[in-house]
This record gives C-alpha cells, structure tokens and sequence, in this order.
C-alpha cells in the first residue's frame, strides 16, 4: 500500500502552548478545573484526566452556566476556544484562581471585535453554533450576529452603515469564501476580516492540493471543527474521504481495494496517533484481512 503523510501533522501551535501549560499548572495546584474540552480531543482530555484535572463539559450548557458546577475559591483553566468576558467576570465573582489558556489567534480575533464594537461597528461572525469559540465572541455583545451560512444573511436586520465580517479561526476557506461574496451583495461596504488561523488555512490547502488516491483518511476527533472541515475539502475534491479519532476507529473493511492512501490531521491531534495508523497500514495484508491485530500500535503517548 502506498501512503502519503499531509504535512503538517501534529498538534499546532497553540494547542502544544495549551498543553504545556496545562501539565505546568497540574503539577503546582492541587484541584484544577477545566472549564469544557482543553481541545477536542477525547484521549487528550483522558490523559488530563490522570494528573488530576477535573473536566466540567456539558455539550448543552454554555460556559457560564458550566462555572455553576465549579466550587468557589477552585483554581480553573479556560481553553484553548477562548471565553467572552461575561465569564471572565463570573469566574472572579467566584473567587477562582484563573488559568487562561486561549489560542493567540482566538484572542486577537476577541480583540478585534472589541476594538470595532468601540468604533461604532456591527459584526457578521461566520461561525458554529454552539461552538466554544463562537460562544466566546458572541458573548460580547449583541452586535455581533452569528452566521452559520449564506442563507442566515437574509435574516440580519441591521440599521448601521457600518459592518465588518468575520470569522470563527477552523472554518472552511471555501464555506467563509461563499458566505463572504453573499454578504457583499447584500452590504456593498461591508469590511471584510479572514480570521482562519494559518495553521487551519495551511491543511485545508495541502487536502485540496492533494494527489488522487483511492482514500484520503482525516484524523481528529469528530467534535473538532478544524477536523471536520479537513473532511468536507477533502469530500469537495470529489475524493473517497472518511474520518476516524484513531486506528481503533478505522474500519478495516474499507480498505478493500485501497492501494494508494493520503492522510491527514486537525490541528488537535496527535502526530502519534497518525503514527499508529500509518504503521498498521504498512504492515497491512489484503489476504489476512479478517486476523489484522490492532493492540500492538495503540501504545503511544498523547500529551
């Protein structure tokens, strides 16, 4: 079998900054909370788990509502997606030590908002609803209206002239693309901000640069937003594409006729989690199929 590793893999930049500072922390307090999913990925939030860090997730509760359910004068961490200032406060009501662990690129979006919120503007943030990071920036302000796609634009009513357009940092280039040229149409001096973090921006391009193999295999949790949209670029490259969290989760029947392979990776997951599955597959054999053992590549460290 021939396989091709996407570069980059591994973790990027502000997820190995999150996590050596989260490991730091864990060695120096003694009962630390996190505030929802470090990083979408589950083996990453099972590894935390064993230093000791309690993980308060809840995908039906926002951020302020998951602070109820930390005791006050506890040490918290916010992650990577970044917080809207209401919990900021909250947590300081509380009297919580606060860690804040949010990507440099979550922040400076953050930032921006503020700064043409200050200015009079209103904001278009093409995000995910539900989304921490999106729920961060939205918590800012009522001014700041989500955009989930094209067709929410109809929907905006919006009196001030002056608008700018924005977005969550793991979206697709080709969906903000898309709903970027809609929003011109309808607000012709509308500002326009991309906000796809480079990391995003640089595996999104090498997915839809990719040579043509008979499977393109994603590896990321499927809560991930950045991994989700690899999936979809890939998909939209009219290539076969499917999406696992590990080898554990790789469906070996689909591997059937499979002789040429590409895979890549979201920015939250572990290179040696790549590693595993691009060893197992080339000591994969079409006709022993059936007797593959997994165990033997699934010892590896994600932190």
């Amino acid at each position: 079998m021939e396989i091709k590793m996407l570069r980059p893999q591994g973790y990027c930049a502000g997820v190995i900054t999150a996590l050596n500072k989260i490991k730091e922390i864990a060695k120096t307090e003694k009962k630390v909370y996190l505030l929802g999913m470090l990083i979408h990925n589950k083996d990453v939030c099972n590894a935390l788990e064993t230093l000791g860090i309690t993980i308060i997730d809840d995908q039906n509760k926002t951020r302020l509502e998951l602070l109820d359910m930390i005791p006050n004068d506890a040490t918290v961490c916010f992650t990577a997606h970044g917080v809207s200032d209401a919990v900021y406060e909250k947590a300081l009501q509380k009297n919580l030590k606060i860690y804040d662990l949010s990507c440099i690129h979550v922040l400076e979006v953050k930032n921006l908002c503020k700064k043409f919120l200050q200015d009079g503007y209103e904001i278009l943030y093409i995000g995910k609803k539900g989304h921490p990071e999106a729920e961060g920036i939205l918590g800012l302000s009522n001014k700041i209206h989500l955009i989930t796609n094209k067709n929410d634009l109809q929907k905006i009513k919006i009196n001030c002239q002056k608008i700018i357009i924005t977005n969550q940092t793991t979206l697709s280039i080709f969906d903000c693309e898309e709903i970027y040229d809609a929003a011109k149409l309808i607000f012709p001096e509308i500002k326009h901000l991309n906000k796809i973090c480079n990391a995003t921006t640089i595996r999104q391009e090498a997915v839809l640069n990719q040579d043509l193999c008979d499977l393109c295999i994603v590896v990321g949790d499927k809560l991930s937003s950045n991994t989700q949209k690899l999936m979809k670029v890939s998909t939209h490259k009219g290539i076969n594409t499917i999406l696992v969290e590990n080898l554990l989760d790789l469906d070996i029947n689909l591997l059937y006729n499979v002789h040429k392979v590409n895979i890549t990776s979201g920015a939250s997951t572990c290179k040696n989690a790549v590693l595993a599955i691009v060893k197992f597959l080339e000591n994969f054999d079409y006709d022993k199929i059936e007797t593959h053992d997994k165990t033997p590549y699934l010892s590896y460290e994600v932190l």
